[in-house]
């Protein structure tokens, strides 16, 4: 819609613009010439020249080709001052300039040149001394001069059009790179949910198929036993089921956790802290349970030590210890935490090494030790994995505790 009402303003302008030009040449030949044919001619030459003037946006090489021919006629009528062609050659050559192509542009200054040094080197020398010659020398250089002010205006507008254009591809690109980031955030965000969901799932549900399996084993001989574990069941199912709804809770939200200041690996509630180094032993105590003698050693003093490090040390230590329970078979478990200018942790085991080869034919195998590497790679840290050269497996992480 606006740009139809700019090109209704444009034709009322130049309609407006002819109009007046017209009748102010065929005044001013009337006013010059005082009567006669030759100022009915003049006055007819000079109007027709303002009404020529309409189509100059979309023709400009034309209306300057007419405008030309009109010059002459006023010359060839024997009109004693050619004056009155004064506006409108001005305005024609620096439309022409404005509005026509490169090329028709070049073609013009060509043709401009070649006459004024038809016309001036002659009336210059003497050669001719006509009033008319002189005045027509006049008429083209201000073309020339307005034709010069066009190009100038022209280069003008086409500077800005093309800043306009670099504006344009600037803040599309910066669109482009900020989908990009937030594509990758989201991507990031739901690796991370990932790890969580896999460490949660993993470790709770491996305890209470252990634990169950026992209790089924012992509950004929041993009702107390299978009673006890199948309390530790009950506890450790709903452990997983309150870390759960937290992670849904999250997701339900939708809310980042840095919106919360909360660490990027939290998925707590409000008012829950999430697990951490500290919950360590209380770990072990819940793989005890499930018939897996675990030791926990510390050496070196923690100090204080960042959310999302205790965080990703208390996770690699789950996944350890979930993955002794689910394949190392009768064995015994150590956890070293070493704490100095690195957080050094160490799970090893003496069982018969099967977690070696965790993706022979495991559901989800190998996810636990890809999520390990994930969270301690963000880290700028070092894991590394494998039997044991005296039998059982070993998992050992080197996490900086300084930011880099």
């Amino acid at each position: 819609m606006s740009r139809w009402r700019h090109l209704v303003s444009a034709n009322v302008t130049d309609a407006l613009i002819a109009l007046a030009v017209a009748a102010f040449g065929a005044v001013g030949a009337l006013a010059r010439h005082g009567g006669g044919d030759t100022t009915v001619a003049a006055a007819a030459i000079e109007a027709a020249m303002g009404l020529v003037l309409y189509p100059r946006r979309r023709f400009p090489v034309s209306v300057l080709a007419a405008m030309a021919g009109l010059v002459a006629g006023l010359a060839a009528v024997g009109a004693s001052w050619l004056g009155g062609a004064f506006i409108p050659v001005l305005i024609s050559a620096y439309s022409a300039a404005v509005y026509s192509g490169k090329r028709q542009a070049t073609a013009l200054a060509a043709t401009a040149l070649v006459v004024l040094l038809g016309l001036g080197i002659p009336t210059a020398t003497g050669a001719t001394s006509s009033l008319r010659s002189e005045a027509a020398v006049r008429v083209l250089l201000a073309a020339c001069g307005a034709g010069l002010v066009g190009v100038v205006i022209r280069r003008q507008f086409a500077a800005r059009a093309a800043h306009l254009e670099v504006l344009a591809e600037r803040a599309e690109l910066a669109a482009a790179r900020e989908h990009d980031e937030a594509r990758r955030a989201t991507i990031a965000e739901r690796l991370r949910i990932a790890r969580e969901l896999h460490d949660i799932v993993a470790h709770h549900l491996s305890v209470v198929v252990i634990q169950a399996q026992g209790a089924q084993r012992i509950i004929g001989r041993d009702p107390d036993r299978a009673v006890a574990a199948m309390s530790q069941v009950e506890q450790t199912g709903r452990t997983a089921l309150e870390e759960m709804r937290s992670l849904l809770g999250l997701l339900r939200s939708g809310e980042q956790p840095e919106d919360r200041g909360e660490p990027e690996d939290s998925v707590s509630e409000a008012g829950a802290a999430p697990p951490g180094l500290s919950d360590i032993s209380a770990l072990a105590v819940q793989v005890r349970a499930a018939g897996l003698p675990v030791t926990v050693r510390r050496v070196g003093e923690p100090g204080s030590i960042r959310e999302d490090v205790s965080l990703t040390g208390y996770r690699i230590v789950q996944e350890a210890l979930t993955n002794v329970v689910k394949h190392a078979g009768p064995t015994a478990a150590t956890v070293t935490l070493t704490f100095g200018a690195t957080l050094d942790i160490e799970v090893t085991d003496d069982g018969r090494g099967a977690a070696a080869s965790l993706g022979a034919g495991l559901p989800g195998a190998g996810h636990g030790l890809a999520g390990m590497r994930e969270r301690v790679a963000m880290l700028n840290g070092k894991l590394a994995v494998g039997p044991r050269a005296g039998g059982g497996y070993r998992v050992h992480a080197i996490i900086p505790l300084e930011e880099s």
